[in-house]
């Protein structure tokens, strides 16, 4: 069962029970007013006729009289000052009847008045003692079964009524709920989509409720599940790209050592090509699993860190290839500042900045890094980066160069790693940069 059909016999259910318990109340309750109504009615009518009763005689006179001459007497005069309805009781015992019943049970009344049902008629008995003489009653019967009747049919028009209001509201649940499901339709249509492999499957964003609020968290989980899977296709890609020139250095130098007589200084050569392909293909694979791992893994082992300490850290470790490449590495040690993070990443981080800042430099150029506040900048004087590259550069596996790139040992994995050991701290990275000026690059920290 679908959850609008639930929902809706749910709510027709919950609407009918209350239109019934009210429809039964209302009734019940005219009913209790229509038959107090009648009653007083008739006690004023017993009443009025007790009054004349009573001027028949004194108690003195009763008393006076024996039981014979008395009860007929009051018999002579019950049927002159009662009308047709009304009978006369004595010691539980009807001597003198003006009904159209015949009474045969009065133990059966209990309390002042009921209601009784004799022959499809409803029948209201009243009855009221006598001031005098004593054990004397009267006993009024009037047939109430028109009013009862007309309550009856009320009763069925308000069922009727109550009924099709719970119906019409029904109706108009289901059509108001069909326009509030609609959305959890579509959100259902565009979840099997994804899982069809239309990754770009977005719902229509319909208000502000609850159900709006599902639809958006909806798209934005769409957009990242598509984004994912693109930068993963580009990262596949890039990786097959990237690794198909190594892998075919290693079997074209394969082959010839396998298939063509070499000398021993060619032998060597390949052999050492073959080797050098290996070590970059190595290099790539420990980076990408770095990065990998990095977006897999969002904690990091945080601790309190000198700036100062960390640079003069980079220093060190970089000291070899700035002198290799005729290249000056001038750090500028800032004040003591500290800062929360991981020292092996963010030690990677700048050495990788200083390397790239290293290789993009030509001859007697110079690398500098430096802080202020809580910015760290490695500039270089560079080959710079073109401008319509530089939106890219994080993307792992982009090369602006890719042939110096290469032919340097690069993986174009670098600046991604970097920009994910940022991220995980925080932080933001800026590059700036221009050909022919050099690249500065900016991590700043929270």
């Amino acid at each position: 069962m679908k959850l609008k059909t639930k929902l809706v016999l749910l709510v027709f259910f919950i609407l009918a029970v209350s239109m019934g318990a009210c429809a039964a109340f209302s009734i019940a309750r005219l009913k209790e007013y229509s038959l107090s109504v009648q009653v007083e009615s008739e006690r004023e009518k017993l009443r009025i006729a007790g009054r004349a009763f009573r001027q028949v005689g004194t108690r003195e006179d009763f008393g006076n009289m024996g039981e014979i001459a008395r009860d007929a007497y009051l018999k002579y005069q019950f049927g002159r000052c009662y009308q047709s309805g009304y009978a006369l009781i004595k010691d539980g015992v009807c001597i003198a009847n003006q009904t159209d019943y015949e009474i045969v049970n009065l133990s059966g009344l209990k309390g002042e008045y009921m209601v009784q049902e004799l022959g499809g008629k409803h029948i209201l008995l009243l009855r009221r003692a006598l001031e005098y003489p004593e054990g004397f009653e009267v006993l009024a019967a009037r047939d109430i079964s028109d009013s009862w009747e007309l309550l009856e049919r009320q009763a069925g028009l308000y069922l009727a009524v109550f009924g099709g209001v719970s119906l019409a509201a029904a109706v108009i649940f289901a059509l108001c709920l069909g326009r509030a499901l609609k959305s959890l339709e579509e959100l259902r249509q565009a979840a099997a989509a994804i899982s069809c492999g239309e990754l770009g499957s977005k719902v229509k964003v319909r208000g502000r409720d609850e159900i709006a609020q599902v639809g958006e968290a909806f798209n934005r989980m769409s957009e990242q599940v598509e984004e994912q899977v693109e930068n993963l296709e580009l990262l596949l890609g890039a990786l097959a790209h990237e690794m198909k020139t190594p892998v075919t250095s290693i079997m074209g130098y394969s082959e010839s050592l396998l298939s063509v007589r070499l000398s021993e200084r060619q032998k060597k050569q390949a052999l050492q090509n073959i080797h050098s392909a290996g070590v970059r293909m190595e290099q790539m694979s420990a980076k990408l699993l770095a990065l990998v791992g990095m977006y897999e893994n969002e904690a990091i082992r945080r601790e309190e860190l000198s700036l100062r300490d960390l640079l003069e850290q980079v220093r060190e470790e970089t000291r070899a290839l700035p002198a290799a490449r005729d290249v000056t590495l001038r750090v500028e040690l800032p004040e003591d500042m500290r800062i929360l993070g991981d020292r092996e990443l963010l030690c990677s981080l700048f050495v990788n900045l200083v390397h790239n800042g290293c290789k993009a430099s030509d001859p007697g150029g110079e690398v500098l890094v430096s802080a202020r506040g809580r910015t760290v900048t490695v500039e270089d004087k560079g080959c710079g980066i073109p401008e319509k590259d530089l939106p890219h550069v994080t993307e792992a596996f982009y090369m602006a160069d890719k042939s110096r790139s290469r032919g340097e040992g690069g993986s174009g994995l670098g600046l991604a790693l970097g920009q994910r050991i940022v991220q995980l701290h925080g932080g933001t990275m800026e590059i700036e940069s221009k050909v022919g000026e050099g690249t500065r690059v900016a991590v700043t920290f929270p």
